[in-house]
């Protein structure tokens, strides 16, 4: 369980979250008090898909990955939660967790108990847009990999690098580098597919020049013209 942390550090850190910018201060200061910020290592989960929906969760640094287990007990990456997003099952009222959270990467996770979340959202209707347009565009990019669901794994692939360019993206020398690293299994669970098809998959886009690998398991789009034709 996360530990309560000192009001000034939790109100520093939340101050930092652009979906609270524009919450007054005093208020701002009273969801600080119920604040808990915990550290969490690269693989390490958050909760499990089943647990109680009880807290809110707020990506402070680090990037999260959310994870459903089938019948066959296969991860599949459902999504990626970057800083400044909410993620869990009580950010739409759900009363257990639909799937399981764990850090992609090393990462600083806000919460706080759900009981608080409704009059929030009641009291300050500008994050609750933001909140909205942010929980819409999740679920139009789901919508998108389950009807590429029966699709060739190329598309699949290609729809996942492509929206990991644009959201998560940086301008580099090559192309666009993904500032998350990514192994050939993440990608494997994200394209609903074996390692061993995703290893040939990422093999044939950098042979015909669509993507660079790097060091560490970075990747670089270099032709995001021609993967979003393939998305297409």
């Amino acid at each position: 369980m996360p530990v309560l942390s000192p009001v000034n550090t939790a109100l520093t850190l939340l101050r930092q979250l652009p979906i609270l910018a524009d919450v007054p201060k005093p208020d701002l200061e009273a969801l600080a008090r119920q604040v808990a910020f915990r550290n969490y290592a690269r693989e390490e989960e958050i909760f499990y898909q089943g647990d109680p929906a009880d807290r809110i969760w707020w990506v402070h640094t680090g990037r999260v990955k959310i994870i459903y287990h089938d019948q066959a007990g296969r991860e599949v990456i459902l999504e990626i939660i970057s800083p400044g997003e909410a993620f869990g099952g009580a950010v739409l009222f759900f009363p257990t967790q639909p799937a399981t959270a764990k850090a992609l990467e090393e990462a600083s996770i806000a919460s706080f108990p759900s009981e608080l979340y409704a009059q929030f959202l009641v009291d300050h209707p500008p994050v609750t847009l933001k909140l909205l347009r942010m929980l819409g565009a999740r679920h139009l990019s789901m919508i998108n990999m389950q009807i590429l669901a029966g699709e060739r794994v190329e598309r699949r692939m290609a729809h996942i690098l492509f929206k990991l360019a644009i959201r998560v993206g940086r301008p580099d020398p090559g192309g666009t580098l993904i500032t998350i690293p990514l192994s050939r299994q993440d990608l494997a669970d994200m394209s609903c597919t074996t390692l061993e098809t995703a290893i040939r998959t990422v093999s044939r886009f950098q042979k015909e020049g669509m993507i660079m690998t790097r060091r560490g398991g970075y990747l670089v789009v270099t032709d995001m013209e021609r993967l979003k034709e393939l998305t297409e």
